[in-house]
């Protein structure tokens, strides 16, 4: 019984770790300029002032951005982005924050 869990529950983490996907930020509108840091995307808000592209890597992801701080206020909607393709963000006001799941 114990075996059977414990390769269910190594299953489940393999199956997270493969879809596991990161984005990165730039300020420039071509994935140029001063870049951010590779974060997760795992639904966590991070900080976008100042950033006018980004790119997924290692899997799709769909990137909600926000006008407001702590992912509130109006949101704009990017994605499924598919990794490795530079996205401008160009929705006509500046974004704060950014979530990717």
């Amino acid at each position: 019984m114990r075996f059977t869990t414990a390769i269910s529950l190594l299953a489940a983490l393999l199956t997270i770790q493969v879809n596991a996907q990161d984005i990165i930020a730039w300020s420039g509108d071509d994935c140029n300029g001063s870049e951010g840091l590779e974060v997760a995307c795992d639904g966590t808000c991070f900080d976008f002032t100042g950033r006018h592209s980004y790119e997924v890597l290692g899997g799709s992801g769909t990137v909600s951005l926000f006008v407001g701080s702590g992912c509130t206020g109006q949101e704009f909607t990017f994605g499924p982005d598919p990794s490795g393709e530079c996205i401008n963000v160009n929705t006509g006001t500046s974004i704060s924050t950014f979530r990717c799941t």
